[in-house]
């Protein structure tokens, strides 16, 4: 295995990890969202975690993921642009 191609997999592993992150937050502003329907938890002084904090970083990092991921090879020939392939 060249270098190259260990290169790639190293990104594509990113990109995958990137992507169950931004998956993670998004399904953990659904669930943040359905809590706020039920205000059983809440602390005595109301404070609850903002739904679209929970929004702002999942989407973000499943797009960046995504493309990460899919663009591996185009990030590969960008780093090894001297090596004949």
């Amino acid at each position: 295995m060249k270098s190259s191609e260990l290169f790639g997999v190293f990104v594509r592993a990113a990109g995958f990890v990137i992507v169950l992150y931004g998956l993670h937050e998004i399904w953990g502003g659904f669930e943040n969202a359905v809590e706020n329907l039920f205000p059983v938890n809440q602390t005595e002084d109301g404070q609850q975690v903002s739904t679209f904090s929970y929004f702002a970083y999942g989407m973000p990092s499943l797009v960046l993921g995504a493309l990460i991921f899919f663009v591996a090879d185009l990030i590969v020939k960008l780093a090894y642009r001297n090596q004949s392939a």
